[in-house]
């Protein structure tokens, strides 16, 4: 026991080094809740955790992502999809391919000019031009399983967009790792959506963030919605992120099939 907590405070004096955050936690196993002392200061809070991976995309230069959705519902249906993103501030590029295992697929790229968005159901194309882009993210939220508005709002964050990640509260935050070897910050606590210009508050409802403790990425979500008895609404993203990969041009030349 002595040596598996002497390695769980080795990865956190390392996060430290690397981000200047002082975090108290310990791994034991793949679970361990945080014992959090009274003296602790605000960098210390799971929303400081959250804050600080915020900044980390906002400051991203390009990146990169590769995921998978896992979509739970009824008393036992299971839904999988697959994603990928590519991102560069300067040229301003933006990709993202959504598809599922039947042949649907959407995807959403943008250039200096618009923002562009084809949906294989629908087989249109739709231009979103500078400014008034942001729609091409948000009205795609429902096709794409939510998964449009995981990321790129915290890549674009001086655009206001909405996400679950955006309207986040996190109240807890514990030792783990994401379920394949990632070590992580898990943050439990609660999201929401606003409705209209009110800014009221619905669907509310249980999210767990996972983000890595070297890069702050997030590496895994999932949302819990209320169900009836005897039924289950959950929704599981993982990501395999990349922070400022060299990405080649081509990458962002969508070609509408045929």
């Amino acid at each position: 026991m002595q040596v598996m907590v002497e390695q769980a405070w080795s990865w956190k004096r390392a996060a430290r080094a690397r981000h200047g955050f002082s975090f108290l936690g310990l791994a034991v196993g793949t679970l361990l809740l945080v014992s959090r002392p009274a003296n602790l200061g605000a960098e210390d809070t799971p929303a400081a955790v959250l804050d600080h991976a915020r900044s980390v995309y906002a400051a991203l230069g390009s990146y990169a992502d590769t995921g998978t959705v896992l979509k739970e519902y009824g008393p036992s249906s299971r839904d999988s999809q697959s994603f990928s993103t590519y991102f560069t501030r300067a040229p301003r590029h933006f990709l993202f391919d959504f598809r599922r295992p039947e042949g649907d697929r959407l995807v959403v790229w943008g250039d200096p000019e618009a923002f562009h968005v084809w949906w294989k159901a629908t087989a249109q194309v739709t231009a979103y031009p500078n400014p008034d882009n942001a729609r091409a993210i948000t009205l795609n939220d429902y096709p794409t399983s939510n998964t449009v508005t995981k990321i790129p709002p915290l890549l674009y964050s001086k655009a206001n967009l909405p996400g679950a990640l955006q309207h986040f509260e996190p109240k807890q935050m514990t030792s783990s790792d994401d379920g394949i070897g990632h070590r992580c910050y898990r943050l439990d606590g609660v999201t929401s959506d606003s409705y209209g210009g009110t800014g009221n508050r619905v669907n509310v409802h249980d999210l767990t963030l996972w983000i890595d403790v070297s890069s702050y990425l997030v590496r895994k979500i999932v949302e819990q919605s209320p169900a009836p008895p005897g039924s289950i609404n959950r929704i599981t993203v993982v990501f395999e992120p990349r922070a400022n990969p060299t990405l080649d041009d081509q990458l962002f030349r969508f070609a509408v099939p045929k």
